[in-house]
């Protein structure tokens, strides 16, 4: 919870102080509304109200596919269903065994009482008979020629075991049981089939199938005791057979009653498995004519468009806005830790409302078409959504394209309609957008890419359309389309995309190609004008690419930005030491004013790259290549001259460079490789030694006066940054042998010739 209130402070904080994310939120509330309002408009559907007979004044269209309930027929279905369910039955176990315990209860009084007193050669039991009366429960209560037939049979436990079987037969005849009434039929379903199940048994989930035929009331049961004890015991004489029956019968009760709420329960489980009857009307099917009466079979089908008819809610409304909050909130915790990827600068939201923007207008066009047997798959195929995603990972990023592309993909759902086969392939295509360009080099790269995305959309469509069991035609025809959306996405992104360069001036690599080409005019005054100058821009190019490419920085900008970073010094060539001062005013200028004219040449380099249309990211580097640093030499020069011409005052102010400072890594980096390649040129006999002390030096005094603060280049960053320029370095001052000239090499092959004359001599 703490480090939500610590992001959502955060959060709020930068929408408060910095106005680049304020501006950038303004949008994304303002494309919220837009979006809403579209998906309001495109979810109200039109009703008509005709009587028979009626004509409409204009050709009356279907809206969209609308696939309605055929009420009439799904109710015959259920009804079939309903009538054809099982009557629900319970019997109740605990029945059975309260019967089996009361009647054990009697006849073990009858064993004991014989047991203790048994009759000697008499047929007088009126002893055994008062003793049993001592001996039974409360609740038996028998009248005495029934107990005295129980008495007099000589065997109780024969008996016994008897009465167990009579009962165990009455009342599990057939596994069904015993009703207290007829069954009435209450739920009025028309249908003899029943399923009786137990309660308090230990199989709780057996039940047995029969018809209400087969259903015995307790008065039926009653009725048949007797021919049941019969049949079960016959070797039992008459006398105890009638008492026995008589006392089963007072003892009967009812174990079987009909379960109405569990029969409407399953009757509701199976009719809700029961899809509804559909029908279909596609969009685009003209249903009347103009000027053409209102038939009855019109006006059915009018009834169903009314009744399927969408209409924006205030609820529709609000949670559709609340949905894309949501969505908002989730970037907004994703941008506090990666805001230089979600807000790069202020154009890239500008850029990304716009694209979002032209899709969602593009898709209201696709969507007026109302075209008879297109799927929704099909819209998607016509819709560019991948041509959005490939724009904006080309011109910023990846991660501000995918949640983009997440963004279209709910859009297009909400648009078209949730759809398993939409949903696979909005997210397919917006995904593999964001990846397919990202590496493109040369203008030809993006058929490449739309030829990739294509095949990736054929194999998505293939798979979802195997899934939902589609026919081949249709699986083919959709392939085909997404072949084809592929390709043109790619195509629209390589003819828009110089539009949106030039539009928002935004430096992608194929500017920085373009810029890159040493052949230009400016690069070719330099190489003639400022020679020095020339060769110092392309080797401060040489370090800087070395380094960027180590710490994964945009490297193709920084080496432009190294060739341009000193065009201003083409102004007064003659006025720098790499150029060999020739410049008459070298001599005569103090060093304040030599110094103002040398730090002249960046605003003279700015004004310059503004004439040749440079983009803004290239002439940061002009701008902050040399940060707010001081020209020590001109300082020291000012400081040793006070007092020498009557000035006791100096300005340190008049010796610094106006800045800013580098507000990037690729900017830092160019400015650290210019005061590195301009100080080697002062070592004298330089070793690997006096190489790093250097490097470490001018990278120690830059970090230490502050000029890589707002650079965002992190310590491991500028170890490796050292690294590479080291090794840059060490390859340029390696150590050479020493050749011998060609009077050396003369000198020694005479006397190799002398020696070996001697040796024939001797």
């Amino acid at each position: 919870m703490k480090y939500l209130n610590d992001i959502s402070r955060v959060i709020l904080s930068s929408l408060f102080n910095d106005s680049k994310i304020r501006f950038s939120y303004y949008l994304i509330m303002l494309l919220v509304l837009i979006s809403t309002a579209i998906l309001a408009y495109k979810v109200t559907d039109t009703t008509y109200l005709y009587a028979l007979g009626e004509s409409p004044d204009f050709d009356i269209k279907v809206p969209r596919d609308i696939y309605y309930v055929k009420d009439e027929e799904t109710a015959k279905l259920k009804k079939q269903i309903s009538d054809s369910a099982r009557l629900v039955f319970d019997k109740d176990s605990s029945v059975l065994e309260s019967r089996l315990n009361r009647i054990n209860s009697l006849m073990n009084a009858v064993i004991k009482t014989l047991d203790e007193n048994p009759p000697i050669g008499t047929d007088d039991l009126t002893f055994q008979l008062a003793s049993l009366k001592t001996k039974l429960p409360a609740y038996i209560k028998l009248d005495d020629p029934i107990l005295y037939n129980i008495l007099k049979f000589n065997n109780p436990r024969l008996l016994k075991r008897s009465v167990n079987k009579i009962l165990i037969y009455i009342y599990d005849y057939r596994g069904l049981g015993i009703l207290d009434e007829e069954y009435s039929n209450p739920l009025g379903i028309l249908n003899n089939n029943i399923s009786v199940r137990s309660i308090n048994s230990t199989d709780p989930d057996d039940e047995i199938s029969g018809i209400v035929s087969d259903l015995l009331t307790l008065n039926q049961i009653q009725n048949r005791v007797y021919p049941i004890c019969k049949s079960v015991a016959p070797y039992l004489p008459a006398d105890t057979l009638k008492s026995l029956s008589q006392i089963i019968v007072m003892g009967l009760k009812a174990n079987l009653s009909f379960n109405a709420d569990e029969t409407r329960r399953r009757i509701d489980e199976k009719t809700k498995q029961i899809k509804p009857i559909t029908g279909i009307l596609k969009k685009g099917f003209v249903i009347a004519r103009k000027n053409e009466p209102v038939t009855t079979d019109i006006l059915n089908k009018l009834n169903i468009i009314n009744k399927y008819a969408k209409t924006s809610h205030i609820s529709f409304i609000f949670g559709v806005m609340l949905l894309q909050l949501l969505f908002i909130a989730i970037l907004s915790f994703f941008s506090v830790k990666y805001k230089k990827f979600f807000h790069p600068d202020r154009k890239s939201m500008m850029v990304t409302f716009s694209l979002i923007l032209l899709f969602m207008v593009y898709s209201i066009f696709v969507d007026s078409f109302q075209i008879s047997g297109f799927s929704k798959m099909s819209y998607v195929l016509l819709l560019p959504l991948a041509f959005v995603t490939m724009m904006i990972s080309i011109l910023y990023n990846i991660y501000l394209s995918m949640f983009a592309g997440l963004y279209l993909v709910f859009f297009t759902v909400m648009l078209i309609g949730f759809d398993l086969q939409v949903l696979v392939l909005g997210f397919s295509s917006a995904l593999v957008g964001s990846f397919v360009n990202i590496g493109v080099e040369k203008r030809s790269d993006f058929f490449r890419g739309g030829v990739i995305l294509g095949v990736v959309n054929v194999i998505t469509i293939v798979s979802v359309s195997l899934i939902e069991n589609a026919p081949w035609k249709v699986i083919v025809v959709n392939s085909e389309m997404a072949m084809a959306n592929g390709i043109f996405c790619s195509i629209l992104a390589l003819g828009i995309f110089p539009v949106y360069e030039h539009l928002f001036d935004i430096t992608t690599k194929f500017t920085l190609l373009e810029l890159s080409d040493l052949n230009a005019d400016i690069f070719k005054n330099m190489l003639v004008n400022a020679p020095g100058t020339y060769n110092h821009s392309l080797l401060v190019s040489t370090l800087a690419e070395a380094a960027c490419k180590d710490i994964g920085a945009n490297y193709m900008l920084a080496r432009v930005g190294a060739f341009y970073h000193d065009i201003g010094k083409l102004k007064d060539p003659g006025l720098y030491i790499e150029n060999t001062i020739t410049d008459h005013r070298a001599k005569k200028l103090s060093p304040v004013e030599y110094s103002k004219l040398i730090i002249s040449h960046v605003e003279k380099g700015v004004e310059m790259a503004r004439d040749h249309s440079l983009p803004e990211s290239v002439i940061d580097f002009i701008r902050e290549h040399h940060g707010n640093s001081t020209m020590s030499y001109f300082y020291h020069q000012a400081l040793e001259s006070i007092g020498k011409h009557g000035k006791v005052q100096i300005n340190k102010s008049d010796f610094q460079y106006p800045g800013p400072k580098p507000h990037s890594k690729e900017t830092a980096i160019v400015m650290l490789a210019d005061a590195i390649e301009a100080a080697s040129r002062s070592l004298k006999n330089p070793t690997r030694e006096k190489i790093e002390g250097m490097v470490k030096k001018i990278i120690y005094n830059k970090l230490n006066d502050g000029d890589l603060d707002n650079s965002d280049l992190s310590m491991v960053q500028l170890k490796n940054v050292q690294n590479a320029f080291l090794s840059i370095l060490y390859g340029i001052f390696h150590t050479r042998l020493e050749y011998p000239d060609h009077e050396k090499l003369r000198l020694l092959e005479q006397k190799v010739e002398e020696k070996i004359k001697e040796s024939i001599n001797e």
